[in-house]
């Protein structure tokens, strides 16, 4: 229940029996999925009843920021998980700002930023990255050679069947995964987006009968790339692109695709200002059908035009993919890969992210934080790294746990360098990383081979980066043993943890890995190989 906070410097306590409720808010922007859907703005005089989950304010303190809040959960929940939001204005569209994710059957919350003359608390039951429904597309990720593959990786803690279905060139295949397996499904190559200010149907349709994971692979010898698929109900009608300059003389673009997860999709696009964005320099907008695709990047031959910080806005929820279709990281290597990551809804940023280096690799990973709001003030381990605006970013090389904080939503990539940089094995890849607090508690995974006849892989190192609660050290798993302590180290002050482990593969298919702890655990997925490389993050929470 979202509850108004009086603007007076004191105290207000509010008994769980008052009938003056606040109002419902009107709904958010996600598309209908939250729990509290349109109420208008007039009070509500009904009482709670035990079937009911309601949150009440306890106490307020402007003084020291900090509002007291009690979960009353439904009687037949006894260990329920909420996300609880926050926002000033109750007028649409509604800006509603992450702050926490409770723990298992936690009831009493405490937080601090109570400093605003009014605000408004939500709760919400949190939506995973598995699902039942997904659509997706591949932008154009350049290829080598005549052996480009696609493939999709489907995983899921239950026995499950579907079908993938691409409405644009007629095909339907069925599909079958074993509970805690993975199961890849081969994508015809020709279904890669090519054109540019285009709108096709390159869409692809997924969907299972029980929750699963997806996650899309482009392999190619020398220049592969992959990338987490999330399910409609994650996708969102507002983004700020986070991609990378080509930096190749005369090859290449930094790029963007959208798809429609809905008919009758408006879509309006700002470019960044460093975009060049082929054939458009303004604001514009574009139509789209469900399944529909619309792919755009720089202009082609421009190698420093970048796409980040160009703005998405649409009517209907849609997913969107950005990075570039071969880049050079950091700028100085002569080594590329192309780079995709599905993005995350501006909705879903928070003010902390964590990280831990790419394993095998030396000298740092390169990472970049895009900011949501002006005068956002960026943090490294405690220290000011820097400050920047709504749309515009901060690159960073850093070695070692890094804990990122902002005093507003960021969004922070993290990259591999090429394989010129260090000369060890790998090549530019990415991974977007989710806030802390969005982790899963449990996420099944694969790694992929050193050996796959040329159509699934050439990764000789595969690793998982864990990170969690310090309090969760002892009762974190993979593959069903126990994390040594010892591998952990702390990542800046945030009580959080990280791991790097190494996993042994199948030498010709996909190996699935299971990681659970007793806390949230986020988990970065990578391989390496000669001049290659792959990576995603595990599972997050809307």
């Amino acid at each position: 229940m979202a509850t108004e906070r009086s603007g007076q410097p004191q105290r207000h306590p509010m008994s769980a029996q008052d009938l003056d409720f606040p109002p419902l808010p009107p709904g958010g922007d996600d598309g209908g999925t939250n729990i509290w859907q349109g109420g208008g703005t007039t009070f509500n005089g009904r009482t709670p009843s035990t079937n009911d989950l309601w949150l009440q304010i306890l106490s307020v303190s402007l003084s020291n920021s900090a509002a007291n809040l009690v979960i009353h959960p439904p009687w037949n929940v006894a260990n329920g998980v909420y996300e609880l939001l926050y926002c000033t204005n109750l007028s649409p569209p509604i800006s509603w700002q992450w702050l926490l994710r409770t723990t298992p059957g936690q009831t009493n919350l405490t937080v601090f930023n109570a400093s605003d003359p009014q605000g408004f608390y939500r709760l919400e039951v949190p939506t995973d990255s598995t699902g039942t429904d997904f659509w997706l597309a591949f932008p154009n990720l350049l290829p080598l050679s005549w052996s480009t593959n696609l493939w999709l990786y489907v995983s899921s803690p239950l026995a499950t069947a579907g079908t993938v279905t691409i409405p644009g060139f007629g095909i339907t295949n069925a599909f079958s995964v074993a509970a805690g397996m993975v199961t890849s499904i081969s994508i015809d190559p020709s279904v890669m987006i090519a054109d540019y200010d285009v709108v096709e149907t390159y869409g692809i349709h997924l969907t299972a009968s029980q929750p699963v994971s997806v996650v899309a692979m482009k392999y190619d010898l020398y220049v592969s790339a992959s990338f987490n698929c999330l399910p409609v109900t994650f996708a969102g009608t507002n983004y700020c692109v986070m991609a990378r300059p080509t930096l190749i003389d005369g090859v290449g673009r930094s790029q963007f695709a959208i798809v429609a997860t809905a008919d009758n999709t408006t879509v309006s696009i700002t470019p960044s200002p460093n975009a060049n964005l082929f054939n458009h320099t303004n604001s514009y907008q574009t139509n789209l059908m469900q399944g529909q695709t619309y792919q755009i990047g720089t202009t082609n031959g421009d190698s420093t035009s970048d796409v980040t910080g160009t703005w998405i806005a649409s009517d209907k929820p849609v997913v969107l993919l950005a990075g570039a279709s071969v880049a050079y990281v950091p700028d100085s290597t002569q080594a590329a890969n192309p780079l995709v990551q599905e993005q995350l809804p501006l909705d879903t940023w928070g003010e902390q992210a964590l990280a831990l280096s790419f394993a095998g690799k030396t000298g740092g990973d390169s990472y970049r934080v895009l900011a949501a709001a002006d005068d956002t003030v960026v943090f490294t381990n405690g220290v000011v790294a820097g400050t920047t605006n709504a749309g515009e970013y901060l690159d960073f090389i850093l070695d070692g746990p890094v804990e990122f904080r902002a005093n507003h939503p960021i969004q922070v990539a993290q990259f591999a360098k090429g394989g010129d940089f260090d000369y060890a094995e790998g090549d530019p890849c990415e991974i977007l990383l989710p806030p802390t607090g969005r982790y899963l508690q449990t996420n099944i995974v694969f790694t992929l081979p050193p050996y796959g006849y040329n159509t699934t892989g050439d990764f000789d190192q595969n690793y998982l980066n864990i990170i969690v609660p310090q309090s969760a050290l002892t009762n974190t798993l993979v593959d069903g043993s126990t994390v040594d302590a010892t591998n952990f180290v702390p990542i800046g002050t945030s009580g959080y943890y990280g791991a790097q482990i190494p996993r042994t593969n199948d030498l010709y298919e996909a190996t699935t890995h299971t990681v659970t702890s007793s806390q949230p655990v986020g988990v970065e997925v990578y391989g390496f190989g000669e001049y290659d490389a792959y990576g995603y993050f595990g599972g997050i929470v809307r």
